[in-house]
């Protein structure tokens, strides 16, 4: 053993174990060498980037008069010097000749030698009116085009809106309520504004708007202009056009289930599924405006591996397509809205109508969990309940009516069992499906040579129904509302034809009720004065209300599901409801909520709010349990709220300029098994400095916390920890750390209480080249279950021994028209080691995704 001894220093080097310290550090360097490499790119990168500085040369001049303020920023002048030259360009115009540069104080002749060699003179390219509004929003189109299929109504409408400005003096309520973050509180105050002065004549008036937030304002002034005059265009056709495709996997179970059955990214070789393929998903869209008033558009999406489906006897995919006019007047009456083709119709709180594929927990109408109001023409990526016909919204003063009428075919589960032989077989229950295949392939019984029961278009329905509404005064009004949907097929709620062998009957869980109570039976039964192959029926009705005093919004909406009872005596069948009050100061704001839903209130089209799905905790939450494990999707898939009783309260107060908080809170009570859960958030953004942000999320939930001995008992703790550093160019470095835990009861199968950890942590960032090309990227691990925002993606993932994950964005504008995002996305998983019975055997088991993101957008 070697020692080396320095007694004025009394040091000891044992050279032995430097030599165990020096392998146990290489061992580990050896072990997460790929790790290293990617953080060795990252740094490599980000220093190219953040060092990278505009360089001006007499073969690479400067061409002023068309130049940014950033850009001039490049040249050898100081910060105030170059924001003189640019106010001289703002205020002034355009540069005559580059002799004008000695005109500017503080050039002298020995700088204007300087300069002279990197600049060169051009005439100002003026742009047309559509690109100059392009140009001051680009942020928000590249934000807006990325977004998922929830909000499609809200993006088409905003992005017409940026091409097409609302006039603001002239703007009815149902206008200004769906632009962007506008509450019903600012919309009103919008109007008795415009009212009492006569009208907004400006930016500057708009400011100052008693009762208009600043979130309002600032999101308004995007979408409006002031004057008739304004809104005159030499160019009457507008539109935007978006290209998407990904291979981005399914976020819940079914993609595990998919893989185990043979549908992930593998072709089937029956000979039914011919036609699947690797393809990734693939959604197109388009929507145009003609002189304001004349609207058309189509979309057709598809998404991985399915099969393409195409019209009758031609090569033609099915898609979407709508066309539709706006705004037409014949003296007070007014023809608002009418479509023909595909459309969506969204009334109320969405206790009644709302036609969307997808569940959005919490959705409130506000904020962030927004829903759009009225009709419009559908190019989103909702197939289950698209609906298909013609609807209008007619005004005259202060009433109006929207009518529609839909026919289109719905997937379903069939029952086996055939009602009647000249009808054929019932249908279960309606089902989302991801991939559209025609047959649920591990349902053996179903398939061609069995009893041939595709779920795919296996039930046809005819809707229609309608809204009156009477306004007494801007934001105050009561409407009524009223749908029936016809079936060519019995509908009789069956579930033992839906799970495996004797489940149904050996499982006995009092939240399976809400599968016992779907609408059904011989109470469904019955015709249609308008449709002759009509065998059964669903009507719905209800009314809604709204009244907005200064800054509070009272609203809500009541809804029964037509059962044989007394139409005029509420209360007497299934029947839902939802009630909220919203309060808005200039700090402060706050939405109180109360819902309440039958068990019994099987209304496909309910969106209300929620914090769960239809079908939470039954039997079909477990797909293991069903005779095909896509069946599952009647849960996972479920777009309809589940049946819950509760009160949610959520606020926003800024405290002072440099701290905000957020609360939200809510305790209701699952109706079909009487559990009670909470759940409780609560954010904090503290801003030091300007460029520096804290952001702190805390989250408790709980569901029967009081009752230790039922195993519906669980409770949940995360924490979510974020600090941004803003840096110039509106770059920025971003670290976070988050942390969940979740403790359930064991299960018959399972000793012990179950502790289900999750942990992560990483970085991002985000550089502007310039206004036309950002790149953004992220590098981060966890362990166990987290949810993220990635650039504009959603995305929820698992792994149980963890794993390191990175995305790196590229989005550049080619013009002012157009511009695309590239997007890779890599996860490796930490590998798994199974001893198997040879004990000399290991196997080994690594999953690695390797995703790409390709979105092309054409503004014009």
């Amino acid at each position: 053993m070697a020692k080396i001894n320095v007694l004025n220093g009394g040091i000891t080097i044992n050279f032995a174990n430097s030599i165990k310290v020096l392998k146990a550090i290489h061992m580990s360097l050896k072990k997460y060498q790929s790790i290293l490499k990617i953080f060795a790119i990252l740094s490599v990168l980000s220093g190219f980037l953040f060092a990278q500085e505009t360089i001006y040369s007499s073969e690479n001049q400067l061409d002023i008069n068309n130049a940014s303020l950033e850009e001039i920023q490049g040249l050898p002048v100081s910060a105030d010097l170059a924001q003189r030259i640019y106010n001289r360009l703002t205020y002034r115009g355009d540069f005559k000749n580059i002799y004008d540069l000695r005109k500017i104080e503080g050039i002298d002749q020995a700088l204007f030698n300087t300069l002279k060699p990197l600049i060169r003179v051009e005439p100002f390219r003026e742009l047309s009116s559509t690109q100059q509004r392009i140009e001051d929003v680009y942020y928000q189109l590249d934000r807006w085009s990325g977004n998922e299929g929830t909000n499609d109504a809200f993006i088409d409408l905003w992005i017409e809106k940026i091409l097409e400005p609302l006039n603001v003096n002239s703007a009815r309520y149902d206008e200004l309520i769906n632009l962007q973050n506008i509450s019903p509180v600012d919309a009103v105050a919008i109007i008795n504004y415009r009212n009492d002065t006569g009208g907004i004549r400006g930016q500057r008036d708009l400011r100052g708007i008693p009762g208009l937030s600043y979130y309002g304002y600032s999101n308004a002034s995007n979408f409006v202009d002031y004057s008739e005059s304004a809104l005159i265009d030499e160019e009457k056709f507008h539109g935007h056009i978006t290209v998407r495709m990904d291979n981005t996997p399914f976020m819940t179970e079914e993609g595990d289930v998919n893989q185990e059955i043979g549908l992930g990214l593998t072709n089937l070789s029956s000979a039914f599924y011919q036609g699947v393929n690797t393809q990734p998903n693939q959604y197109i869209k388009s929507r145009f405006t003609y002189d304001q008033k004349y609207k058309f558009g189509f979309s057709f999406n598809r998404y991985l591996g399915e099969p393409v489906y195409y019209y009758k006897d031609t090569q033609i995919p099915k898609m979407k397509f709508f066309a539709g006019v706006e705004n037409i007047k014949w003296g007070d009456i007014e023809l608002r809205k009418a479509y023909l083709g595909n459309y969506s119709v969204t009334f109320g709180q969405g206790v009644i109508m709302e036609n969307t594929d997808f569940f959005v927990p919490r959705k409130s109408g506000f904020g962030f969990r927004k829903r759009f109001n009225g009709i419009t023409g559908d190019n989103s990526q909702t197939r289950e309940f698209a609906l298909r016909g013609i609807a209008a919204e007619v005004g005259y003063k202060n009433f109006s009516a929207t009518g529609f009428v839909s026919y289109n075919d719905r997937d379903a589960i069939l029952n086996k069992q055939v009602n009647d032989s000249t009808l054929g077989n019932s249908f279960s229950q309606f089902i989302i499906l991801d991939q559209r295949f025609r047959y649920a392939p591990d349902d053996a019984s179903r398939l061609p040579d069995q009893s041939d029961l595709p779920w795919l278009d296996a039930v046809t329905e005819l809707t229609y129904g309608g809204h009156l509404q009477y306004d007494f005064m801007p934001g105050t009004w009561l409407g009524l509302t009223y749908y029936e949907s016809a079936y060519n097929r019995y509908l009789d709620p069956n579930p033992e034809e839906i799970t495996a062998d004797d489940n149904w009957t050996a499982r006995q869980v009092t939240t399976d009720t809400e599968i016992k109570q779907s609408y059904g039976g011989p109470i469904s039964r019955g015709t249609n004065p308008f449709w002759d192959d009509a065998v059964s029926f669903r009507r719905i009705y209800g009314f809604d209300f709204q009244a907005t005093i200064e800054n509070l919004a009272l609203m809500g909406e009541y809804g029964e599901l037509d059962k044989g009872g007394n139409f005029f005596k509420m209360g007497d069948d299934p029947k839902a409801l939802v009630l909220s009050a919203y309060l808005q100061y200039p700090s402060f704001n706050m939405l109180a909520l109360y819902r309440n839903y039958d068990v019994g209130y099987d209304n496909p089209y309910q969106r209300s709010f929620s914090n769960y799905r239809r079908f939470k905790g039954t039997i079909f939450e477990d797909y293991y349990y069903l005779e095909s494990a896509l069946y599952g999707q009647l849960y996972t898939n479920a777009a309809q709220p589940q049946a819950e009783e509760g009160f949610y309260l959520n606020s926003f107060y800024q405290i002072s300029r440099e701290l905000t908080t957020r609360f939200e809170y809510d305790n209701w009570t699952r109706n079909a098994d009487k559990a009670n859960q909470y759940r409780l958030v609560g954010t904090l953004d503290y801003r030091p400095v300007f460029p520096l942000q804290i952001q702190l999320r805390q989250k408790w939930q709980a569901r029967d916390e009081e009752n230790d001995i039922t195993l519906r008992y669980f409770k949940s703790l995360e924490f979510r920890g974020r600090i941004r550093a803003r840096l110039s160019n509106f770059n920025d470095m971003t670290l976070f750390y988050a942390n969940g835990k979740t403790l359930v009861h064991p299960r018959p199968r399972v000793f012990g209480d179950i502790v289900l950890d999750g942990e992560a942590f990483g970085a991002g960032m985000t550089h502007n080249f310039n206004n036309n090309l950002k790149l953004s990227a992220s590098l981060f691990h966890y362990q166990g279950f987290f949810w993220n925002f990635e650039d504009t993606q959603f995305v929820v993932m698992e792994s149980t021994r963890g794993a390191l994950r990175y995305w790196l964005s590229l989005y550049m504008r080619l013009n002012s028209f157009v511009s695309m995002r590239m997007k890779y996305t890599g996860d490796f998983q930490q590998p798994v080691q199974n001893i198997v019975f040879d004990p000399n055997t290991v196997e080994r088991v690594r999953k690695h995704q390797n995703l790409f993101y390709l979105e092309f957008n054409y503004n014009f």
